[in-house]
């Protein structure tokens, strides 16, 4: 007997296997000791390889537009700054803590494309953002003894990336996905060598299985990713990219014995529940609304 699986099946599996990819790669990058900037080279420099060899045999326009350049510049900068950050908050928060801060992006996204783009909002997006609030200021903590200064830095990672989807949602088709993934893995990994600078060099006992693995699950975790949003509408798939919290949050049980307090448990489900709703509020007019 033949089983049909439909594409919404297929891209909802595949968003799952992008989120397990996504957080066993976070968790290769907290048990790697190397600095940051040398981590998330290794992690743009695979992706770069492998994008080069797409363009090549698809024989796909690599130099950008004139009109798009400096979209395409910004996206790049916001981009190669969110992972910096996000890589950061995984070094000095909890998994989960830093997975689910890191995850703000399409909140912002929301803000960035009304006061970036001009989009109209619908009113209850706003009020969407009274619980996301909440939900981060109980994980965060501030003025506690719990809170640390990486949460900020998690919160601007999730920043950055918003601004790098709205800089995309501005180029829009007009540049081919593989061309601006191209530029912003080329010019990330430039950035990132300038920040390691001579550390490069004296680095001893190079963990090579850890940072060639923290690229590779990135990848594949970005192909599921984009694949997922080829075959099924974004507002179908993206809710399954919260696994990615719930995959995170139990490799930090288990390798690190990492639990969450209660606050922060709390912040998660409203965040989530914020998100969720946002889906589903947008469902009918924000077909890309990333994950």
């Amino acid at each position: 007997m033949k089983i049909d699986i439909t594409n919404d099946s297929k891209a909802k599996f595949l968003m799952i296997i992008s989120s397990l990819s996504f957080s066993i790669m976070a968790s290769f990058v907290k048990a790697t000791s190397h600095p940051v900037a040398i981590k998330a080279l290794s992690r743009q420099v695979i992706s770069c390889i492998f994008i080069s060899s797409i363009i090549f045999i698809s024989n796909t326009r690599i130099i950008p537009l004139k009109k798009n350049r400096i979209k395409l510049l910004l996206r790049c900068l916001f981009g190669s700054v969110g992972i910096y950050f996000y890589f950061y908050s995984i070094d000095n928060l909890l998994l989960a803590n830093a997975s689910i801060l890191t995850r703000l992006s399409p909140f912002f996204v929301t803000l960035f494309a009304f006061l970036l783009l001009k989009e109209s909002v619908n009113r209850l997006n706003w009020v969407i953002f009274i619980p996301m609030i909440i939900g981060c200021v109980l994980i965060i903590k501030p003025n506690s003894n719990l809170f640390h200064p990486a949460s900020i830095f998690a919160v601007l990672s999730a920043i950055s990336g918003a601004l790098a989807y709205t800089m995309i949602k501005s180029i829009g088709k007009d540049e081919a996905a593989y061309t601006i993934i191209f530029w912003f893995t080329l010019i990330s990994s430039v950035l990132y060598s300038m920040i390691a600078g001579k550390q490069l060099l004296r680095l001893n006992d190079i963990e090579y299985l850890n940072l060639i693995m923290i690229g590779v699950l990135g990848l594949i975790g970005q192909i599921g990713l984009t694949l997922s949003y080829q075959l099924s509408k974004a507002s179908n798939v993206a809710p399954y990219s919260y696994f990615y919290i719930i995959f995170a949050g139990l490799i930090g049980y288990y390798l690190w014995n990492e639990i969450p307090d209660t606050l922060s448990i709390f912040g998660y489900g409203l965040i989530i529940s914020s998100y969720f709703f946002l889906i589903r509020l947008n469902k009918s007019t924000s077909p890309t609304l990333p994950s």
